[in-house]
């Protein structure tokens, strides 16, 4: 899925510009909704993929093993109520959203396969809309289950990290200059990547097709 293939290379630009535009928009809104304007301010709070899209992230994502978006930028200080809770639910909120898209589009290909619908179509509409659809779901799967890990600067680090009690920082921020370091020991060494990233994402999707029929 992240290694470079000329004939997906259309499909997976636009499932990756959907996924990241609007994981990135859902960080950004939720801590607008907490009293935090600083993605606001900074024109962040937006479904504009040119807000969100970093073209070196995204080059890497497509022709290499990884890649990234803009980062949303969060102060905490500006969240009304328990701060920590509230870092909780902004770092959430972006894996979370991934998932929903993809029931989303698995649900809208069901249902165009069912019915089908694309054969009606004119041949390239029906492969571009298919495939872009199919791709849109197996990307907001990966996202969600990588965006989880437990690892900085994922989600999931920061996660774990505001659900601990404070005591509990000191940690966090002495392991955080390694994370990079040990996301690419996930992706060069396959059995390692396979247990931690390819068993949780197949396990998902493996869930996801059987809630929708």
């Amino acid at each position: 899925m992240f290694n470079f293939d000329w004939d997906s290379l259309l499909y997976r630009v636009i499932a990756f510009v959907i996924a990241f535009s609007i994981h990135e928009w859902a960080h950004a809104f939720v801590a607008y909704k907490l009293g935090d304007n600083t993605a606001k301010n900074e024109g962040r709070l937006t479904l504009n993929p040119v807000s969100h899209v970093e073209p070196f992230g995204m080059l890497m994502i497509l022709f290499g093993p990884f890649g990234w978006a803009r980062p949303v930028p969060v102060n905490m200080f500006h969240f009304r109520g328990n701060r920590r809770l509230g870092m909780v639910y902004v770092a959430i909120a972006g894996p979370l959203t991934n998932l929903i898209l993809a029931i989303l589009f698995l649900q809208v290909n069901w249902y165009l396969l069912s019915t089908g619908t694309l054969n009606t179509w004119p041949q390239w509409a029906a492969t571009l809309v298919g495939n872009t659809i199919a791709w849109s779901f197996a990307i907001n799967v990966a996202l969600f289950v990588f965006n989880l890990l437990p690892v900085a600067p994922l989600d999931g680090s920061k996660i774990l990290r505001y659900s601990l009690p404070r005591r509990f920082d000191g940690f966090f921020e002495r392991m955080e200059p390694y994370g990079t370091f040990v996301l690419l020991l996930l992706i060069f060494i396959p059995a390692l990547g396979s247990f931690v990233l390819y068993k949780p994402y197949e396990w998902v999707q493996n869930i996801l097709f059987s809630l929708v029929r």
